[in-house]
């Protein structure tokens, strides 16, 4: 297992989440529930499988409800916080947790923990240690590479190019495009090329130079899901993905008191479900409400008489009022969403304190 000889796993959950609107800032990114769970805990899921048993987490928006939430020893693993009054940047997070990321003298995995990726980490850790990477980045091909940045990596598994920056030498073989997931495997040496005291980007100021200088720099192709849940389409979407099994967590889900309802309508309550909708045990709805498809109606969750949601996702205690009719929505915890003005809802809406907010 990855975890035997203290490689360590480090999850990046200090951003700010502004592409979530006014939601983003109420509750923080890595807590936004993806299929009932909160998104860094896919994070920590894939780390304990892949052996680790430490994790490094940074954090600054939302700090103490993440820790809160997270707790000391989050499913076994054993976690410690390193808390940034200013946001560091990737590079300057790392850097700030450098005692505790240098400390076994292994390589350690870095994840985003807004991007779940169902890359096989132990692979890409073996691939580090066979080519004795400074780092290793998980690359994906997809048409939207140019959105993100377009690297290469030649048929050896090394890096070739990193946005406008290349290897010295003439590439061997062939080169596949890709895009980074975000996903990495680093050797405690690359701490040494970032500066200590600052914010810094490891893609702006870390992996150019250190490309185009010759240094060892691995790449991991992979097919597996993968999806940026920075804004509120991304994150609807890969519930969708969810439901419809096109991502499929590598782990037993759904946890808790969640059900994944498939097949043909079904009665619940006195309403009725059109799968596939995921839905807490705990969910009410009254008489004549519909959750239609890729719907994820969470614990104490209400739909008012009447009232139908699809492709929504409604977070712990919201309400859909009477005759409310939702469509890829997201109504945040306690929050509801009412007809205004007996006419219904208006579809692609973030609801949070202070009522429905345009952000698409």
């Amino acid at each position: 297992m990855a975890g035997e000889g203290g490689v360590r796993g480090f999850i990046l959950a200090a951003g700010k989440g502004v592409r979530l609107g006014p939601l983003g800032q109420r509750v923080p990114k890595p807590l936004w529930p993806l299929g009932g769970l909160p998104l860094i805990g896919f994070a920590l899921r894939k780390l304990r499988r892949a052996g680790v048993r430490e994790v490094g987490i940074n954090l600054h928006h939302g700090a103490e409800a993440i820790r809160a939430a997270v707790g000391g020893r989050p499913l076994g693993l054993h976690a410690r916080y390193f808390f940034e009054p200013e946001i560091l940047g990737t590079a300057g997070g790392l850097k700030n947790a450098e005692g505790f990321l240098r400390e076994t003298g292994e390589p350690f995995f870095v994840l985003n923990a807004d991007a779940p990726c169902a890359a096989d980490l132990e692979e890409v850790l073996a691939h580090h240690r066979r080519g004795g990477f400074l780092a290793t980045l998980v690359l994906r091909q997809s048409p939207e590479a140019g959105r993100y940045g377009v690297l290469a990596a030649d048929e050896a598994g090394r890096l070739r190019r990193f946005l406008r920056a290349q290897a010295p030498g003439a590439s061997r073989g062939r080169e596949t495009e890709a895009m980074f997931t975000g996903l990495s495997v680093l050797s405690p040496a690359i701490l040494d090329h970032i500066p200590a005291g600052r914010p810094c980007g490891i893609s702006e100021e870390i992996y150019p130079p250190l490309l185009a200088s010759g240094a060892p720099l691995g790449a991991a192709l992979t097919d597996a899901y993968w999806a940026d849940l920075g804004t509120p389409g991304s994150y609807l979407a890969a519930q969708e993905d969810l439901l419809a099994g096109r991502f499929v967590p590598e782990f037993p889900w759904p946890e808790g008191d969640m059900v994944l309802v498939t097949g043909p309508p079904v009665g619940w309550g006195g309403g009725r479900l059109e799968p596939p909708v995921l839905i807490s045990g705990g969910a009410r709805l009254e008489r004549g409400a519909l959750a239609g498809p890729f719907s994820v109606l969470m614990r104490d969750v209400t739909l008012a008489h009447g009232a139908t949601v699809s492709r929504t996702v409604m977070f712990p205690g919201s309400r859909a009022g009477r005759g409310a009719r939702l469509e890829r929505c997201i109504v945040g915890p306690g929050a509801s969403a009412e007809p205004a003005g007996g006419e219904s809802c208006g579809a692609a809406f973030l609801e949070g304190e202070g009522g429905p907010v345009p952000f698409e």
